[in-house]
């Protein structure tokens, strides 16, 4: 057979004497060549880190859908809490219907009891991209500019935005 007829293709490697070794006595175990032993592992472990791959991908899309999901009913929520509509809050619209206009930015709010932000053990800097209000103070904080958001011992207690001036406040 000339090597243009040829469909299998040649991949040399070095490998270290300790996996030649590995790799012969295997080969001899299972009454094989180890050019076809090699075949079947590479074969093998491709498939298996395919199936991984695919598995945790939709795992982790599955997780983001899940987090936006709850990150919106515990937003919903507090705003709920608060009497104060969620901004960005999709609403639904009969067939029909026209859609309701975009809701005003939210008010600012009443400065909370203080144990209301007991369980925040850190302020992680952020840009939101969505507005939202100053758990201590109730200062509006627009989408687009810096913020912070506590990051809590206890998450389904919901977020907590924090205005610069109030984290400096904890500096001093």
């Amino acid at each position: 057979m000339s090597d243009r007829e040829r469909k299998d293709r040649l991949i040399q490697t070095r490998v270290p004497e300790s996996l030649e070794s590995a790799l012969k006595d295997e080969a001899t175990r299972r009454r094989l060549p180890v050019s076809q032993l090699v075949r079947n592992i590479l074969e093998d472990t491709l498939e298996i880190v395919g199936g991984v791959v695919d598995g945790v991908d939709a795992i982790v899309q599955e997780s983001i859908q899940m987090g936006r999901q709850v990150g919106q009913g515990v937003g919903h929520g507090v705003a709920r809490a608060r009497g104060l509509h969620s901004p960005g809050a999709a609403s639904v619209v009969e067939p029909g219907e026209a859609p309701a206009p975009a809701p005003a930015p939210a008010p600012p709010v009443s400065v909370p009891d203080a144990a209301l932000l007991d369980d925040v053990f850190a302020w992680n800097e952020v840009v939101p991209n969505k507005a939202a209000a100053c758990s201590r103070c109730g200062v509006g904080l627009p989408a687009g500019r810096t913020a912070f958001v506590g990051l809590r011992d206890d998450p389904s207690r919901g977020r907590a935005w924090s205005c610069a001036d109030c984290v400096a406040l904890l500096r001093s």
